[in-house]
């Protein structure tokens, strides 16, 4: 097999994980291949082979979702449980206070990796949902976190992604990028609205580690009508509460 066939065999693979991942109820072998455009053969082979090695499984209506082994990579993966477990009474509590999301998130790999997320429906603590990993340029956390970067290896994390317009608000020239970053930098907060989606606004500091240098970001989010609810300056004491408590532990 050439390395293009078999880069294309690795990037199916990974489509069929990341849709079975994401669907809250198991699919048809079928279904899958009418969604990704590829043959239903393709997909069955595909399926063959992870279901022999642990990584999906099925249900009685021979459907399939994700498999055990998944889980067991995945607990590897998460590095971050102990930085989840102390943060989380400080992020409830943040969420309590202001009604809103909130939002811990690092860089990894060139993207924005969702470390903790609590909101007001939803105050249970687990490894959150990637929904803003494509989203470093587009977001609060992922803009400030770039900007606390050195010049030189922000310059770097540009030239290496390409970078969506999510809304008619997003940025992605990177000269321009460049510039509010610097400027975010100099104000130690970051600000963004309908720029990650529409009607959407967040709001981030930055978390420090125990040599002061910033390792993440905290971030408040919610809807424009009861973003405007309360005032900037209150939403930027309530992240500097929280993230004092959380250096501190």
């Amino acid at each position: 097999m050439s390395n293009n066939n078999t880069i294309h065999v690795i990037d199916r693979t990974f489509d069929v994980l990341e849709m079975l991942a994401t669907s809250s109820e198991p699919i048809r072998s079928t279904d899958i291949a009418d969604r990704l455009g590829v043959s239903l053969q393709t997909i069955n082979n595909l399926l063959r082979t992870l279901y022999q090695r642990g990584y999906v499984s099925q249900d009685s209506s021979r459907s399939y979702r994700l498999g055990p082994q998944c889980f067991y990579l995945g607990s590897f993966a998460d590095r971050w449980q102990h930085t989840r477990n102390i943060i989380a009474p400080q992020l409830r509590e943040m969420v309590k206070a202001s009604g809103l999301t909130g939002f811990v998130g690092v860089i990894e790999n060139d993207r924005l990796l969702s470390v903790a997320k609590i909101s007001p429906e939803n105050m249970t603590v687990t490894p959150p949902e990637q929904s803003w990993w494509e989203e470093l340029h587009s977001t609060a956390s992922g803009r400030l976190l770039l900007a606390f970067l050195p010049d030189k290896e922000r310059a770097k994390i540009f030239a290496r992604n390409s970078r969506k317009k999510i809304t008619g608000s997003t940025i992605i020239d990177a000269d321009k990028l460049d510039n509010i970053c610097k400027k975010v930098a100099e104000a130690g907060y970051c600000q963004i609205r309908d720029e990650s989606r529409e009607g959407v606004s967040s709001l981030a500091i930055p978390l420090h580690d125990i040599n002061g240098k910033v390792f993440a970001a905290l971030a408040l989010s919610g809807k424009n009508e009861k973003w405007c609810q309360i005032h900037t300056a209150e939403k930027l004491q309530l992240l500097k509460d929280a993230a004092a408590k959380m250096e501190r532990n």
